[in-house]
């Protein structure tokens, strides 16, 4: 375990009693100095420490641990999250997960989770911001083969897992934005990018990494002007929940692993459709020749197309683009 981990751990089991530098470095096995830079560390990342020349050091009761230890407490996964790497600080928890991967043969069910990712990114290649200690970021390496047109079943069933963590955690009632976008009062609080390689030969999705940003604190002030007005926290959305991320993190690998092995029989599309904010509504879609267009949803289709409805009542079935929603219709009038 990491010096950082460990002061962070013995804290946290000190439940609120100060701790000095000595006991923390005899306790641990290192010296002094290596628990003072332990602490800084610490701090950077979001933790709030107070330190008290006489007592030494005391974890505040609201700090959030992310640790390797304190998430193999919580999991309660067999597989997923079993192979786990916590880092304080990378680019993006995918390209990491897919450097495991290639040197080190990273096996299936491995988990990067970081405290901050400098260049994270979503859908379309647009930048996901990933502040220090204000949110949930980890990828899941998933090894099994499935055929590539089967593969946006993939992000389907992590906005499923992730829904239902949340509303687990949360007691809340998650949206989804078809395809990748998880909403509370109807402003993102999670995205989702799914990546992976696929056998020129077979033509079969050899390996998927799964990546999931959560926000959980603070967005309104850590977050870039525009995109507060669009993107919300769990806990501005649900102030009356603390949300512990090594718990959450645990939550989405727990309904994940139990969701997989439904994959390709998709019985978790309804729970998709139930859960969809667009279903009904009058959106309008920015397709990638640039174009816009105002249509009605009408539905997800099986193999997660977006079926649409335009203004001369042409019906089609969309797999790339992007959705916003422009006015409410009659549920009852979708199928008309």
């Amino acid at each position: 375990m990491r010096i950082r981990d460990a002061v962070a751990q013995a804290l946290e089991n000190a439940q609120g009693e100060y701790r000095s530098g000595e006991a923390l470095a005899r306790e641990l096995g290192v010296s002094r100095s290596g628990v003072w830079k332990a602490i800084r560390e610490l701090e950077r990342d979001g933790f709030v420490i107070e330190a008290r020349k006489t007592l030494g050091y005391h974890l505040a009761h609201e700090a959030d641990l992310l640790t390797e230890v304190e998430i193999r407490s919580q999991l309660r996964s067999a597989v997923l999250g079993q192979s786990l790497y916590v880092l304080p600080k990378i680019p993006s928890t995918n390209d990491e997960c897919r450097r495991l991967l290639q040197e080190e043969r990273a096996p299936h069910g491995t988990v990067v989770v970081a405290n901050e990712q400098t260049a994270g990114r979503g859908q379309h290649g647009c930048r996901f911001y990933s502040p220090p200690g204000t949110g949930l970021y980890f990828s899941v390496l998933l090894t099994q083969v499935i055929a590539i047109q089967d593969a946006p079943l993939l992000t389907a069933c992590a906005a499923v897992a992730v829904a239902r963590a949340i509303d687990a955690v949360c007691a809340a009632h998650v949206q989804i934005k078809w395809v990748n976008d998880l909403l509370l009062d109807q402003k993102k609080c999670c995205g989702i990018l799914t990546e992976g390689g696929v056998s020129l030969e077979s033509g079969m999705l050899e390996y998927a990494i799964v990546g999931i940003g959560i926000n959980i604190r603070r967005s309104a002030t850590m977050l870039p002007g525009k995109l507060c007005d669009t993107a919300t926290s769990l806990e501005e959305s649900c102030p009356e929940f603390v949300v512990k991320r090594a718990e959450l993190l645990a939550a989405v690998l727990y309904y994940l692993e139990q969701l997989l092995p439904e994959l390709l029989q998709r019985r978790f599309l309804q729970e998709y459709r139930d859960r969809s904010c667009l279903i009904g509504n009058m959106v309008e879609i920015a397709l990638q020749s640039g174009e816009m267009k105002k249509a009605v949803v009408l539905d997800i289709t099986d193999d997660c197309g977006l079926m649409i409805r335009d203004a001369r009542g042409n019906e089609e079935t969309l797999y790339s683009a992007s959705a916003s929603i422009k006015r409410v219709v009659n549920r009852n009038d979708r199928n008309k």
